[in-house]
């Protein structure tokens, strides 16, 4: 049951409880005026079964629940690789219910770093977001969080992060809560066209699930930063250190290698660096950070983080160039 049925059943008993008469300034009623009424002493007595409003929480994350996502181990991705320890709805951008595994503490420390951060009104682009841990922790690179899509239109998304990497640095852990939303502002309808199967038949920039619109900011990203090097990304070859690395040897405006892997990592390392107030090592990451501050809405972000006295954090990325 939805939190609105919820609060629709709550008024109807209230509703019921204040129907009840003060039995010392009630006007007598006139029995026979009720055909067929039998007086009973009893029935007007208020029941003390149903609902009291003051017993309940309406800000009790548990009311908040949907049955428009499925949240089973397959949907979420749990498997031999992504073990999901929580999962958690996320409804009208507010934390709900556990709707796969159990209470997670630190679940819940990164989705309040995440709502520190971004506007309740962004954060309804979520449906669910939880927290797994990852098969091979021992490899050189492991999966931070990642971002996918609920369903093929991108209205709504689930956020997924590694609950072992996030609790081992905090300062790591708040970058990538950033980062990660990063993915999901950028990947809405509103900024990709995902019936685009072709990079041939895009004109911004084809990552491999569509085509970005032309007023999109990862299309204006591309535009500004990237150029033609864009084309040289290939969008089926996953994103990674490595693969960055060649870039940024040459390169001085990326946040670390990651971000010279590919444009899309490239504008959400930036944006983690932006918000969390990083002081930038190069005049070249210094012009992205003021491009970023000059769109609207992305701003908030930042003026948020410093609003909780979240930043200025490290620049701990490899300085490239």
């Amino acid at each position: 049951m939805t939190l609105r049925l919820l609060l629709a059943a709550s008024a109807m008993v209230l509703a019921a409880c204040t129907g009840t008469l003060d039995n010392e300034t009630a006007e007598p009623v006139d029995d026979a005026s009720v055909a067929g009424d039998t007086a009973d002493p009893e029935s007007d007595a208020p029941d003390n079964d149903l609902l009291d409003a003051d017993d309940v929480d309406l800000n009790d994350p548990a009311l908040l629940t949907r049955d428009d996502v499925d949240c089973s181990a397959e949907a979420i991705g749990s498997d031999d690789e992504f073990t999901f320890e929580a999962m958690y709805f996320v409804v009208d951008g507010q934390l709900g219910a556990v709707c796969f595994g159990e209470e997670n503490a630190t679940v819940l420390e990164a989705w309040d770093e995440l709502a520190t951060i971004t506007p309740q009104s962004q954060l309804v682009d979520l449906a669910l977001f939880g927290g797994f841990s990852e098969a091979d922790s021992d490899s050189d690179e492991i999966t931070a969080a990642y971002v996918i899509p609920v369903d093929f239109d991108s209205t709504e998304f689930q956020m997924s992060i590694n609950i072992e990497d996030y609790a081992s640095d905090a300062d790591e852990g708040a970058l990538t809560m950033a980062h990660e939303f990063a993915h999901v502002f950028t990947s809405t309808e509103d900024q990709i066209d995902r019936t685009v199967f072709d990079a041939d038949e895009c004109d911004t920039y084809y990552n491999g699930e569509g085509c970005f619109l032309p007023d999109s900011i990862m299309a204006e990203w591309v535009r500004l930063f990237w150029g033609p090097i864009a084309l040289e990304v290939d969008p089926d070859v996953e994103p990674s250190v490595a693969g960055g690395e060649e870039r940024c040897e040459t390169n001085p405006s990326f946040f670390g290698e990651y971000a010279a892997s590919h444009p899309e990592e490239d504008f959400a390392e930036t944006f983690s660096a932006f918000v969390y107030q990083l002081e930038p090592d190069t005049e070249a990451q210094q012009i992205k950070l003021d491009w970023i501050r000059s769109q609207p809405g992305l701003a908030e972000f930042r003026d948020r983080a410093i609003e909780a006295r979240r930043g200025p954090l490290p620049n701990n990325f490899v300085i490239c160039g």
